[in-house]
């Protein structure tokens, strides 16, 4: 698997006091990106951000209502979004599971 490495600007933006990066067209056809695909970021080590598409499965999941407040509770009071908890938890379970 080839690397493949670009360096950036980090932007800024007034209104919304956000930072961001802009990914230029040729970046995006060469890593076969699109506008509105999600990317994971990563920052390793030595301070770089890692841009990765993830690839996705659906996992249907059965809560009843109670556990599905308690486990969405739960994530905002992590702060992060549902999906990104119930993701953390089967990363978690998959973690284990390879651990044995």
């Amino acid at each position: 698997m080839s690397s493949k490495v670009r360096t950036l600007p980090v932007k800024y933006c007034d209104e919304s006091d956000d930072m961001f990066l802009e990914l230029p067209p040729d970046l995006l056809d060469s890593m076969g990106w699109e506008i509105g695909d999600t990317l994971k970021w990563v920052i390793d080590d030595d301070g770089n951000i890692l841009l990765k598409k993830p690839k996705y499965e659906n996992v249907e999941l059965e809560f009843d209502e109670k556990e599905l407040f308690k486990y969405m509770l739960m994530a905002h009071e992590m702060d992060i979004t549902f999906n990104e908890f119930v993701e953390r938890a089967l990363m978690n379970v998959v973690d284990e599971q390879s651990d044995d």
